[in-house]
């Protein structure tokens, strides 16, 4: 049997995606590479999207100058009641009792200023205000900070005379909520601010897997915070959406099945869900049991990985094709029930009507070609007329940096670094290439062709790199109507479980790195 044959095979078996900033190889690859199964390792947590870009703290990235009208907010509230066990985002864990913690009210009161700080600089940067399409507030947990810092932030935001941004008339306002940590009254004043969307951190509806997550909440809970939205939104104003996590130790096929009826049969429905593959990362309490990789059990190619996970006091991780054939029969199931898979992690629900998207205005941002946001808090990344800035993941040097902006003639994140043209043009191909391919939309070459800083050359290369998909039936090129060059996506669920290498191989075309 042949490679393709073989790899035609295995793709019976879906395989794991891989996390959206994980090093792609820069082997480049043909119909004759041999391509495993953990090449291929997807889908990392994100609700929390591109906020968690992993530059080092303050470290700038510069992209060709665009102009572009449609922005976005990301607002980063890292307060948690404790972290998760697969937890590494730069949150502040602040124990049950923040209400009558007196530390928390010292740690609230001087975050709350920092963000206010970053609001102020963008405002006096620019001499107009700035449409906004939409603002999300993510953590971390926004739902346990108080009401009244929720209020400063939104008024600082759009709400007053000296704000910086206006809303525009359709905007999209989401807050993250978990599951247990608001009750009725808080939600009826989250909604009198302006959120009309809120993005609900589930993660399972199986209460031993939010157990062995290390999650707070239970499933009472999540069934009590939709009736909650239900109430306070009403029955066709609940716009909702919540996070799966699968390749969980521990989850069986049957229980990840279980998992996703039940998710469809939330009422009122999700709008949205957000399903993401487990990374287990160095760091985290996952990363100390399984050894601080994120190696599945495969007994033919990692025997003794192999031993290790089944041979301690924790549930097992699901193998490579387990957590795989979640993914596909998410997929699969999902589009089912009337949801649009549009990003490898992100459905939509559009029901009967072709004509209602309820895919994430935010989301849409991160992967548009021309896409821009801005970004405040601990550890978050804007990304602005060229310059992807990082700030500080530590709460003291966040606090610390924001101090020092007032002392700064022009914000760091609107200041370009000193890059050639070329190498501007490099990184911004990168993105393009790795974003819209993660889209069910795909990328359009004749856009690419039609920005002056790519050259046809650049085309070229990129249809090369992508004729492993259309070899391997793992992806398409559409060239009717208008286009020139022709519109590629990667289909769904293969193309995209196999992602990394078709971006690979394109990167390897281009000639260019992926650091």
């Amino acid at each position: 049997m042949n490679w393709i044959a073989k790899l035609k095979l295995l793709m019976v078996l879906p395989v794991r995606v891989s996390s959206f900033y994980a090093p792609l190889s820069t082997k480049r690859l043909t119909s004759t590479t041999h391509i495993t199964l953990d090449d291929n390792r997807f889908c990392s947590h994100p609700s929390r999207h591109l906020r968690h870009v992993q530059l080092s703290s303050t470290e700038t990235e510069t992209y060709p100058n665009g102009q572009n009208e449609s922005y976005g907010l990301y607002v980063h509230i890292p307060f948690c009641r404790r972290r998760c066990n697969y937890c590494d985002f730069a949150i502040v864990p602040i124990g049950k009792e923040s209400s009558s913690n007196t530390g928390f009210a010292k740690i609230n009161q001087q975050y709350t200023d920092a963000l206010l700080t970053e609001l102020s600089m963008i405002a006096a940067s620019t001499s107009s205000k700035i449409l906004l399409r939409s603002i999300y507030f993510g953590g971390g947990t926004p739902s346990l900070a108080p009401l009244s810092t929720l209020e400063k932030i939104m008024h600082a935001i759009y709400k007053s005379d000296s704000s910086p941004f206006l809303l525009d008339e359709d905007a999209e306002v989401t807050i993250e909520m978990d599951p247990g940590t608001f009750d009725l009254d808080k939600l009826k004043a989250v909604k009198e601010m302006g959120f009309n969307r809120i993005s609900l951190g589930v993660q399972s509806l199986d209460d031993t897997i939010l157990q062995t997550l290390g999650r707070v909440h239970r499933s009472s809970d999540v069934y009590s915070s939709i009736d909650m939205i239900r109430q306070v939104y009403g029955e066709e104003g609940s716009n909702y959406s919540i996070d799966l996590i699968s390749g969980v130790p521990g989850l069986t096929l049957a229980a990840w099945t279980e998992t996703l009826y039940k998710a469809t049969r939330l009422h009122p429905r999700p709008l949205h869900i957000s399903l993401y593959d487990l990374q287990v990362e160095a760091g985290t309490a996952f990363g100390k049991w399984y050894d601080g990789g994120d190696t599945r059990d495969d007994a033919e190619t990692s025997p003794a990985v192999s031993i290790q996970i089944k041979t301690s006091n924790h549930p097992a991780l699901p193998s490579t094709e387990e957590c795989a054939w979640q993914y596909k029969y998410a997929s699969g199931y999902l589009r089912n029930k009337g949801y649009e898979h549009y990003e490898i992690s992100s459905y939509a629900y559009n029901g009967q009507s072709s004509t209602v998207s309820h895919r994430s205005k935010h989301n849409q941002i991160y992967w548009e070609m021309s896409g821009q946001w801005y970004s405040i808090g601990l550890g978050s990344t804007s990304s602005l007329n060229c310059v992807r800035y990082a700030r500080p993941r530590a709460l003291s040097d966040y606090i610390s940096w924001t101090r020092k902006l007032t002392k700064s003639s022009k914000p760091p994140w609107l200041l370009s670094t000193e890059q050639t043209i070329d190498k501007e043009s490099e990184r911004k191909l990168l993105d393009i290439v790795m974003t819209r391919l993660r889209t069910s939309d795909g990328l359009d070459l004749d856009q690419i062709a039609g920005q002056t800083q790519f050259k046809e050359a650049h085309v070229d290369s990129i249809l090369r790199g992508f004729q492993l998909a259309i070899d391997l039936d793992l992806g398409t090129i559409n060239t009717s109507g208008d286009h020139k060059y022709g519109l590629m996506r990667l289909k769904d669920p293969n193309g995209f479980l196999f992602s990394n290498n078709i971006i690979s191989n394109i990167f390897m075309e281009l000639d260019l790195e992926s650091d």
